[in-house]
């Protein structure tokens, strides 16, 4: 069963909706600008997508935040929780599973060129790859990283795109539930997810969540809804991400050693971004410890790639070029 908060329906009395959305808001760790229009309910359970037979496999899932992995490449041991850490930024391979699937939604009426940001305010913010689809004055690759400009034009018109998966105030139960979702964009009964991937047809799916599931949802919860997310995009043959976080609140590091087992029962792949930030001043954070300190895009300048956003940008980048790369023609 979903681990969904609020358990009241409101669905009949958007005021109190308004008022509900705004106070998570405010109570959760990861919230920026509150949008101009709180989402009300008026929430279809399916994506119109054909849903071939859910695949939920279980087998396998540098150090430096601006490159590939090197080798030999760690790999996520589930005898040690902890190996999640030695994970490189970017995958060495993708598994079997993931080609398949990836294979199957080209064959079903997903996107090649589209992929779909879910997630909280760190995913919902307009310096999260944003830029890349607006004037080449606002992100620099510089030589070193000149070959990702065909990544951008590849995916061009999902940078900026505004997710109907992605907001300030969600956690992994919010994107599940109709309560969240756009009224006016959204079917009725339809979570944000479904109809991210009913609207938008992605290939790929970013994921990173934890930030405000410390304080809205147990450990068990929490993995039983990214569970839950995560049947929901294979039965439409999306290929999700997952992502580590760059913060500890919980303070033992269990949501990531989480995001990472699952990754690895599911066959799937781990940007490893808590791994990019480790090694920048205050691991890539703002004082608060939740938001990532900011600089423009600016791959060749050494200063900007002391600070979070860029690196997060960069290594966004990269494993979307990674996954064209693996995947495409």
């Amino acid at each position: 069963m979903l681990d969904i908060s609020p358990r009241i329906s409101f669905c009949h009395q958007p005021a109190l909706v308004a008022a509900l959305m705004a106070l998570m808001l405010l109570v959760s760790a990861c919230s920026a600008a509150v949008p101009s229009a709180s989402p009300t309910a008026q929430p279809s359970a399916a994506v119109t997508l054909p849903a071939p037979t859910l695949t939920v496999p279980a087998a396998t899932a540098t150090s430096q935040a601006i490159t590939a992995a090197a080798t030999p490449t760690p790999v996520y041991d589930p005898a040690r929780p902890e190996s999640w850490k030695e994970l490189p930024v970017i995958p060495a391979s993708v598994s079997q599973t993931v080609r398949d699937l990836y294979a199957k939604g080209q064959t079903s009426g997903l996107n090649e060129r589209a992929f779909s940001k879910v997630g909280d305010c760190e995913t919902y913010s307009p310096y999260f790859l944003a830029p890349f689809d607006m004037s080449q004055t606002g992100y620099r690759l510089g030589e070193q990283y000149a070959s990702l400009a065909d990544t951008i034009s590849y995916f061009e018109g999902s940078f900026e795109r505004v997710s109907m998966a992605a907001n300030p105030g969600f956690s992994v139960a919010s994107v599940l539930s109709p309560l969240w979702a756009d009224a006016q964009t959204c079917r009725t009964n339809e979570s944000p997810l479904v109809c991210e991937i009913r609207i938008h047809k992605p290939a790929v799916m970013l994921v990173m969540f934890g930030t405000n599931d410390v304080k809205t949802s147990s450990r068990v919860g929490f993995e039983a809804n990214l569970k839950r997310l995560l049947d929901i995009a294979l039965a439409n043959n999306v290929v999700p991400v997952l992502v580590t976080k760059a913060d500890n609140l919980e303070g033992d590091d269990s949501i990531n050693a989480i995001i990472a087992r699952v990754a690895y029962e599911y066959d799937l792949p781990v940007l490893n971004l808590w791994r990019a930030m480790h090694d920048l001043p205050q691991n890539g954070l703002m004082e608060d410890g939740i938001h990532l300190t900011y600089a423009q895009p600016f791959f060749d300048a050494p200063e900007n790639m002391q600070m979070g956003w860029p690196v997060r940008n960069l290594v966004t980048l990269q494993m979307l070029a990674f996954l064209h790369n693996e995947l495409g023609e």
